[in-house]
């Protein structure tokens, strides 16, 4: 191989690294109690995509989540900090693997599980996070779990915080 072409290997290869981090979601230090920044809440799309529908998944036995709070409402407006309230619920066959759990954050779906789990402990039947800060806009978050067969269950949360 050429000297010109390793180079372009080179620089190409260091460059899907470094899209491949910032699609995976390598996120920095944040305030306390927030989950998301504004400048991220623009820089991952979150309000990319709100109003259309959440992708049909096939039916199957797979464990449940349930959002609790915010309670469900026409709009889903709240105002910030506001509680998350999530419960789990598992097939007969298999428990929730609370160790599985994640939550992904907008259209890239950047992992911001370790925001959340700095202040709660999921158990497997949930967990609850009463002051959730998210700055103003239109925000989707995307929670999944597993059960110990490896079936995974998926919930999306989209919000409006006002």
């Amino acid at each position: 191989m050429s000297d010109s072409k390793a180079k372009f290997v080179a620089a190409f290869l260091m460059a899907s690294c470094a899209i491949s981090a910032q699609a995976q979601g390598v996120l920095t230090a944040v305030p306390q109690g927030w989950l998301i920044t504004a400048a991220e809440a623009i820089e991952f799309k979150g309000e990319d995509g709100f109003n259309e529908p959440p992708a049909l998944r096939p039916r199957a036995v797979v464990p449940l989540i349930d959002i609790l709070k915010p309670e469900p409402v026409s709009d889903l407006k709240v105002k910030a900090p506001f509680a998350i309230a999530v419960q789990f619920k598992s097939q007969a066959d298999a428990p929730i693997d609370p160790g599985t759990f994640k939550v992904m954050y907008g259209t890239f779906k950047v992992d911001i599980t370790s925001r959340i789990t700095k202040y709660v402990k999921v158990t497997k039947e949930g967990f609850s996070l009463e002051n959730a800060q998210i700055p103003t806009g239109k925000h989707r978050l995307t929670m999944q779990v597993q059960d110990e067969k490896q079936r995974v269950a998926e919930r999306e949360l989209r919000l409006e915080v006002e």
